[in-house]
């Protein structure tokens, strides 16, 4: 496995890469600069629009310039071509939060947690429902992340950082999660985990924030895999771009070079 430069930017937290296969862009956003980057990777044209507020989650729609977003305190839209973020769906947090990470769930719904930014266990676990309506599916976390679902929808796997472990539990679209158990167990591996992603084989990549690294998982054996180093402290998440990994970084604390860029691993 290789690690190598990919876009040479310079994020405070660089998180939520996504990638669009029918518009051939790669998303991301570096959430305390308030900045969402759009890549094309057909012209290699980086394209950064600077908002009012952060977005903290990406999510695409069948629109090619249209996204779903999480804002700092709720859900939202981003119009590509205005420049627009619309906040549609606001929660009420406590002072000390903000969103964080979040993903779509296999019917389309928006699941998305918050973080605690003062270590607190305020934080939670959301899920914006088709009819606007939000269920709040775990509560007393402190930073919510890496969100991935098996195969047949119906067992989500969840990231609350400081835990040092994937949790999953039994899911369906319309009712509370149910049966927690420990799915990974990371005390043992070096930094924490921070964004998670699945590959084409069912097993899962996950970002060590302040470990350098990405570890590779069997999700129904707990078993460790695989590891890759970074030249850079704060990896934060990965996805699959086409055969191959593309990772966001984080440059608070660490002034390694290249530190906030996006990197790619070739596997």
């Amino acid at each position: 496995m290789t690690v190598s430069l990919f876009i040479d930017v310079a994020c405070k937290t660089g998180e939520s890469p996504v990638y669009d296969a029918k518009t051939k862009r790669f998303y991301f956003v570096d959430i305390p600069g308030k900045l969402l980057f759009s890549y094309d990777l057909t012209t290699e044209a980086l394209k950064p629009y600077q908002l009012p507020s952060p977005i903290t989650s990406i999510a695409l729609t069948d629109a090619p310039d249209f996204l779903r977003v999480t804002s700092a305190h709720g859900f939202g839209t981003f119009d590509l071509k205005e420049g627009h973020l619309s906040l549609e769906n606001q929660l009420t947090l406590p002072d000390s939060d903000r969103m964080n990470d979040g993903k779509l769930d296999p019917s389309g719904q928006y699941v998305a947690g918050s973080i605690n930014e003062e270590d607190g266990e305020t934080a939670s676990l959301y899920r914006l429902r088709h009819d606007g309506s939000v269920d709040v599916l775990l509560e007393n976390l402190t930073n919510s992340n890496g969100l991935v679902w098996s195969e047949d929808g119906k067992t989500l796997y969840h990231i609350d950082t400081p835990t040092k472990k994937v949790y999953a539990f039994d899911y369906a679209a319309d009712q509370p999660l149910t049966n927690r158990r420990v799915a990974i167990d990371l005390e043992d591996e070096d930094g924490f985990p921070d964004g998670m992603t699945k590959d084409t084989e069912g097993h899962v990549f996950i970002a060590h924030y302040a470990g350098s690294c990405l570890t590779r998982w069997n999700l129904e054996t707990g078993e460790k895999l695989a590891q890759i180093d970074f030249p850079v402290s704060n990896p934060t998440c990965p996805i699959l771009y086409e055969d191959r990994l593309l990772v966001t970084t984080a440059a608070d604390g660490d002034d390694s070079e290249h530190a906030g860029a996006v990197f790619e691993v070739t596997y």
